[in-house]
């Protein structure tokens, strides 16, 4: 019962989280003061741990995380270039996003196969 409230839990927070980040990613934004190409390190990040923590139950779907969320990211990108909300497309926010969640699978991956090789 309470394994199932922790899965049932960490889905939810992680479906809040990319709703967050499809939100985050359609609004204005104003980056000016930061340094230039600074948002791909971002980018790289929050798509990382989307594919990093995605929920365990969803992972036997015909796509992999990483395409799920490399796509995701390919059409957040193309909306706000098709959006009038100021933002624009970035080939390279492209590229940090399936970079990020190559990595986040990689990672989960590797976290994956220590756990069996320890056990």
């Amino acid at each position: 019962m309470r394994e199932n409230t922790v899965i049932s839990l960490h889905k939810l927070i992680w479906a809040a989280y990319v709703l967050a980040l499809i939100v985050g990613s359609l609004i204005p934004v104003d980056i000016s003061g930061a340094p230039e190409q600074s948002d791909k390190a971002f980018h790289f990040l929050a798509y990382g741990l989307m594919v990093f923590f995605w929920p365990a139950g969803w992972k036997g779907l015909r796509l992999s995380p990483f395409w799920l969320a490399a796509g995701l990211g390919l059409l957040l990108e193309i909306a706000q270039g098709a959006l009038p909300t100021g933002r624009f497309m970035d080939v390279w926010d492209v590229a940090a996003n399936a970079l990020g969640a190559g990595v986040g699978a990689a990672v989960a991956l590797l976290r994956f196969k220590y756990a069996e090789w320890s056990a």
